[in-house]
């Protein structure tokens, strides 16, 4: 069995790699499209936006529409259609480049180079919930690991693809995003059963609780990774200068992450790794009055590195609340997702509509800048002023695993105090298992979600819980547990 997992593994994290070089090639930095000597700022902008359209509907169409059957023949006919898409996708769009080469007529193709990137935006959209939805087999820091070690083995990989004719860059592109796809299509060890999810209003209201905060940060930076891609006089940089740029600046960010998790073993902080994001992003605003597009385009750099860290740490997050929570993980990945690169599709307009009256050394280009740090320093103090804030824990939890575990150190474990109560009261296995989450801290609702069982049934067992206990509050479950733990039985 460990031998399999050890496979199912590797697929998952080559079909990661792979499409993550196919998303450096096309989106990050339009190899691609900048390849074709006709197409200049307009047509490289429109290309994106329609990409990112068709992204945003394919993520919203997975969560409107997620999947309860488990049953092979609808994966593999989910597979099926995520391959017609794509190859429409991408015949369209090189049909569209390669027509422009030789009429010289941008007008006449860009059209058709939008329709083909919306439905290539699409297909990328269910593969990258198909791949991702993978994480849920794995533990939190196993997810963290999973998507740094894969995006480090891509940039590397797309740095050597640079050195390619540009010629090849849009073949390449679609050759690694089959791979990737192929992926999903040889394993079947980590395919993830939607049948065991919980598809119940709370359930769903429980995980978003859980997720709004990191959710809001990742599209205010989103927005602002958008904005800057526009602002920064891009167009103006050397295509190898804004490739290396970014290149570089990727590569050190994720081997920093890489080196946080080998440096704590047992855990990662993604609350503290989430804060870093936005620093990194305001360090972009901070120096675009001075360097604008200089240097590389270093300055747009750190706008999508804040978005990129937030929006990894994010991805961690979902799958670590749908496999807390029994939420079905698709519809999650995909209304994060959809959020996050709806907000920087709206920052991609605002600063394309503005770009023209921008430049270096000119009021609006500062005035941008300050607007822009004040509102990542309001930001910052929205998400984090809960100290306790790691993402997806409620503070009430917190507290209770911090108590559970003061407690467990100085006596006999938690369980153990709770077993004794339920014994000694003729509890029901339903009530010895909601008085254990009850004596941990967890609320009313994290127990209905944890259960996969209403709020109105939890509060009927809790009622019998207090009747046969003759208390009346959860505080005063929580200290008799609490007092049977600090004071070992004799």
């Amino acid at each position: 069995m460990a031998k399999i997992n050890r496979l199912s593994d590797g697929f998952a994290l080559a079909g990661y790699t792979l499409y993550s070089v196919y998303a450096c090639m096309l989106f990050h930095s339009p190899t691609a499209i900048s390849s074709f000597t006709p197409f200049g700022e307009i047509s490289t902008f429109w290309f994106l936006i329609a990409l990112l359209t068709g992204r945003v509907c394919g993520y919203v169409f997975y969560s409107l529409f997620p999947s309860r059957r488990a049953a092979p023949r609808h994966a593999q006919m989910a597979l099926l259609v995520i391959s017609v898409l794509a190859l429409l996708g991408f015949v369209v769009v090189g049909m569209a480049l390669s027509f422009s080469s030789m009429v010289f007529d941008v007008a006449k193709t860009l059209p058709w180079l939008c329709v083909g990137a919306f439905v290539l935006g699409g297909a990328d959209a269910a593969l990258v919930v198909g791949l991702l939805g993978r994480l849920v087999a794995f533990g939190l820091r196993n997810s963290y690991l999973f998507l740094v070690v894969s995006n480090i083995v891509a940039v590397l990989a797309y740095y050597v693809l640079t050195f390619l004719p540009r010629f090849l860059s849009f073949p390449v592109a679609a050759l690694f995003f089959f791979l990737a796809l192929a992926s999903l299509l040889c394993d079947r060890g980590t395919a993830v059963d939607q049948s065991k999810s919980e598809y119940s209003a709370p359930c769903f209201r429980g995980a978003f609780s859980r997720l709004w905060r990191p959710m809001l940060g990742v599209s205010t930076l989103g927005f602002m990774a958008g904005l800057m891609l526009q602002i920064s006089g891009r167009e103006e940089i050397a295509l190898e200068a804004f490739q290396q740029s970014s290149v570089f600046s990727s590569l050190l960010l994720y081997v920093v992450l890489l080196v946080v998790a080998l440096a704590l073993p047992k855990n990662v902080d993604l609350g503290r790794i989430y804060q870093a994001s936005i620093p990194i992003s305001a360090v972009s605003f901070l120096l675009l009055p001075l360097v604008w597009n200089s240097a590389g385009g270093i300055v747009n750099s750190f706008a999508n590195l804040g978005f990129m860290l937030a929006l990894l740490v994010l991805t961690c997050l979902v799958v670590e609340v749908a496999r807390d929570t029994g939420a079905p993980v698709f519809p999650l990945l995909g209304i994060a997702y959809a959020i996050a690169y709806l907000s920087q599709w709206g920052g991609m307009i605002v600063g394309f509509r503005n770009a023209s009256s921008i430049g270096r050394g000119t009021l609006t280009l500062t005035a941008i800048a300050l607007v822009s740090v004040y509102l990542l320093t309001v930001l910052s103090l929205a998400l984090f002023k809960d100290k306790g804030f790691r993402g997806f824990e409620t503070e009430s939890v917190v507290r209770g695993r911090d108590h559970f575990h003061s407690a467990r150190a100085e006596g006999a474990s938690c369980g153990e105090r709770c077993d004794e109560i339920a014994e000694a009261h003729g509890f029901t296995e339903r009530e010895r298992e909601i008085v254990r989450y009850l004596g941990q801290g967890n609320t009313i609702h994290a127990v209905s979600e944890r259960l996969y069982i209403s709020e109105s049934t939890v509060k009927y067992h809790v009622k019998s819980i207090y009747q046969k206990l003759g208390i009346h509050t959860r505080q005063e479950l929580i200290d008799m547990i609490a007092q049977g733990v600090e004071e070992p039985r004799g």
